[in-house]
């Protein structure tokens, strides 16, 4: 029988970070299960869309880090998007846009054009480098604090953990959809083919 736990991400304190590291344990959960499911998938795979105007996995890849680093650097610590967060993205993450959302007839960005899994899970990598530093500066007693967006808009570190998470997992999923598809138009190999 297999044993399934989840404890608190190395590195966290569980008497002042528990619930922070448990969140840190699902982002690195996460992130392994992505890396198995699209290591071995090429360039052309992952620029590959149904049809114009739909995600590519190549931008959905960009796209979670560059979220990733937007809610737990930027956004917590009040960051101006002009010019200041735009910068920090394009320093961290090596590129400035995912190309999300595209237009109707929107094709794979050229920006991402020629970039392999193993480049877009670096970019991915470093940003979670970089959100980990800033999660392990927070304390579970300040989750529930609130900072503010936009002048109107306010949110809790605890709701923005959460948010990121949900994000990953609901791209994630897209992500395997893709490939679904790529299977179904004879642009991945079956499992049963692959074996």
């Amino acid at each position: 029988m297999k044993k399934r736990e989840m404890k608190i991400a190395r590195g966290y304190d569980p008497r002042t970070q528990g619930r922070i590291g448990l969140f840190a344990a699902q982002f690195d959960d996460q992130l392994a299960r992505l890396k198995k499911e699209v290591v071995s998938l090429t360039v052309d795979q992952l620029e590959w869309q149904q049809k114009p105007g739909m995600n590519t996995v190549g931008m959905l890849l960009a796209h979670l880090s560059l979220v990733e680093v937007w809610w737990i650097k930027i956004a917590p610590n009040e960051i101006e998007w002009e010019p200041e967060g735009k910068a920090l993205i394009q320093k961290i993450c090596g590129i400035e846009d995912d190309g999300m959302p595209l237009p109707a007839e929107g094709v794979h960005p050229t920006y991402l054009k020629g970039f392999t899994a193993e480049k877009y899970l670096a970019i991915l990598t470093k940003g979670r480098r970089v959100i980990y530093t800033e999660m392990k500066k927070w304390h579970d007693k300040d989750l529930d604090k609130l900072y503010t967006l936009a002048k109107t808009n306010h949110f809790s570190r605890t709701w923005t953990l959460y948010h990121v998470l949900e994000h990953f997992a609901t791209h994630f999923g897209q992500i395997l959809l893709v490939k679904h598809l790529m299977r179904d138009a004879g642009i991945l190999a079956k499992p049963t083919e692959a074996k």
